[in-house]
């Protein structure tokens, strides 16, 4: 006997002479209808939660913050993707450490990602590009100091500015010039870092630094 489904939004709806009697008295658009109206209701129900449970809270605080030049909010994969760009007269490390502070109280234990975006130009990028062999360098064998001077030294021949700032888990640079910024946030590797010491890197203030 010959059966047939009719497939709609991923539901399957069972269709033949075989089960006809089933169907007797009701309206198949109506049906149809209501199971389309019920799956726009559940993701409509979806949409409201992540909005008002997460990303409506995540954007009052990042627009509440200073700090924060502009910001972008979005949902991919699950994970909830936050973009933003520090205002170039905003310490780097500081904002950073708000910026990620206020997220994991709003999140809890949802995940999330924390991208950042700057005003780079193609001057500034070829500096990073010169200044990441001294960076690694540095997080490899605990060399912070030298790494400042040489980031220091590259940024002074280009015409330009650095600010290095550390703390326990990231290394923070920032690179400036004719009012464009790159920012770069680079995890530490902690296996090789002891001696807890506090020194002052030129262009970038005080910081806390780990070295040999």
């Amino acid at each position: 006997m010959a059966r047939y489904a009719i497939i709609i939004g991923g539901i399957s709806i069972p269709f033949g002479k075989g089960i006809a009697m089933q169907w007797q008295g009701l309206k198949v658009p109506v049906i149809i209808f209501s199971l389309l109206l019920g799956l726009v209701v559940i993701f409509g129900i979806q949409w409201v939660y992540q909005k008002y449970s997460f990303q409506n809270p995540i954007n009052t605080v990042l627009a509440s913050n200073e700090a924060v030049d502009s910001f972008q909010v979005k949902t991919e994969g699950g994970i909830i993707k936050v973009t933003l760009a520090i205002k170039s007269d905003a310490e780097l490390m500081k904002s950073y450490q708000t910026v990620q502070k206020d997220l994991a109280q709003k999140m809890g234990r949802r995940q999330y990602y924390l991208e950042l975006t700057d005003s780079r130009d193609d001057q500034l990028q070829q500096l990073w590009y010169k200044c990441q062999f001294p960076v690694y360098q540095a997080i490899a064998q605990g060399s912070y100091q030298n790494m400042a001077d040489e980031l220091n030294r590259e940024a002074g021949l280009a015409g330009s500015e650095a600010k290095i700032y550390i703390d326990q888990q990231n290394l923070y640079i920032r690179l400036k010039k004719d009012g464009r910024t790159l920012d770069q946030v680079i995890a530490r590797d902690p296996g090789q870092l002891n001696n807890n010491y506090q020194k002052s890197l030129a262009g970038g203030g005080a910081a806390s630094v780990q070295g040999n």
